[in-house]
């Protein structure tokens, strides 16, 4: 029988497209699977199934034709691991996407190992709902427990009155109500998880907007006790996840500068994009690496960075005019979807230069050119 050499990738978008371009270049063959008949990277994969994640029939052709599967996004359903891991090696596991997919069980998850995480309270029926009546502390955010990514799935709630309102409108009951942290930063860690050795990128700071990732700063202007920390909690749970592949551990540091970690995110990163010019090892490098089992090579900053989304809502008036990001030390990766729609991600530029100030200042100075 002819040996198998063709990479899985579960999710065609622009994570999977990213992984593809770099697979290929490094000579891997690679079949995607998404339900989206125009998902990005359904378009260059050297094989396309356009089927649902659960398909049974999509499913067997993976495994003849593939010796790895691995995820693009943490909403695959976890049962679908489940089958493949029977007949081909998969990663990350099953385990590790359930619990990162549900909240509930990434906040169980991460008290049982005493990692530092918000406050919190389950809320799973109206019985529940009555007995936060008195709870202190307001606002807190209002998070279903699954489905949840760029703010999606998420209220602040100032009182319980609002609380009652908001878990009313839902189409479900199963939540978390969270505190609302006095943000000093947000950062997060992507970690290449190989057989016996964790590589770290170097951290990033991240900016939001309405939730949703605007940029990202590398590298990160935190303490070395900051980054020993996120480091050493970024490990505990890849162990405690028997973790391999690309892993990206999001973290809150609040205003007395405790670290806690925000959610576990198990794949590439939005925030890990700017590793593709500003390290000699990008995430996507690693994950190629991982899922062929090549041995690792250590992630350098090669320039300070700026990783800026360019969202659908800058395609408004119109394709923008992107001739600005045609300069030396500027990189712009389009991710070719179909349909431009406000706060889709439709690509990122990202900006190096000599000092983190310049290349923030030229990333602000190009976005209000775009817009």
């Amino acid at each position: 029988m002819q040996e198998k050499k063709i990479i899985a990738m579960l999710g065609g978008g622009q994570l999977g497209l990213m992984f593809t371009e770099k697979a290929q270049m490094m000579g891997e063959k690679v079949l995607i699977l998404d339900p989206d008949p125009d998902c990005p990277a359904g378009k260059i994969a050297d094989k396309f199934i356009n089927a649902d994640y659960s398909n049974i029939e999509a499913l067997k052709i993976i495994i003849d034709n593939c010796d790895v599967c691995t995820t693009e996004f943490e909403n695959i359903p976890y049962k679908t691991l489940e089958i493949l891991e029977k007949k081909i090696k998969v990663f990350p596991n099953s385990g590790a996407l359930r619990i990162s997919q549900n909240r509930t069980l990434e906040k169980e998850f991460l008290n049982e190992l005493n990692i530092p995480i918000a406050e919190y309270y389950e809320i799973n029926s109206a019985d529940q709902l009555e007995l936060l009546k008195n709870i202190n502390n307001w606002p807190y955010i209002l998070k279903t427990s699954t489905f949840g990514y760029d703010g999606k799935g998420q209220t602040i709630v100032n009182n319980f009155n609002e609380l009652k309102e908001s878990f009313s409108e839902q189409n479900t009951n199963d939540f978390v109500l969270e505190e609302k942290v006095s943000l000093k930063k947000e950062v997060s860690q992507v970690a290449a998880c190989y057989n016996d050795e964790i590589v770290f990128l170097p951290i990033s700071e991240n900016i939001h907007i309405n939730n949703i990732l605007h940029k990202s700063l590398v590298p990160a202007s935190i303490s070395q006790n900051s980054i020993k920390i996120i480091k050493d909690i970024t490990e505990k749970i890849s162990k405690n996840l028997s973790y391999k592949g690309i892993l990206c551990i999001e973290f809150f540091i609040d205003k007395n500068d405790k670290i806690l970690v925000n959610e576990i995110a198990p794949r590439t990163h939005n925030s890990g994009h700017y590793s593709i010019e500003g390290c000699n090892v990008s995430q996507f490098e690693h994950q190629v690496k991982i899922l062929t089992n090549q041995k690792p090579i250590h992630s350098t900053l090669i320039s300070s960075s700026v990783m800026l989304n360019l969202l659908g809502d800058l395609w408004s008036k119109g394709i923008p005019d992107f001739s600005e990001a045609n300069k030396k030390n500027i990189f712009l990766h389009l991710y070719n979807k179909n349909e431009a729609k406000n706060g889709r991600k439709m690509g990122h530029i990202t900006i190096m230069d000599n000092t983190l100030t310049a290349s923030n200042n030229k990333a602000e100075e190009l976005f209000k050119k775009f817009n």
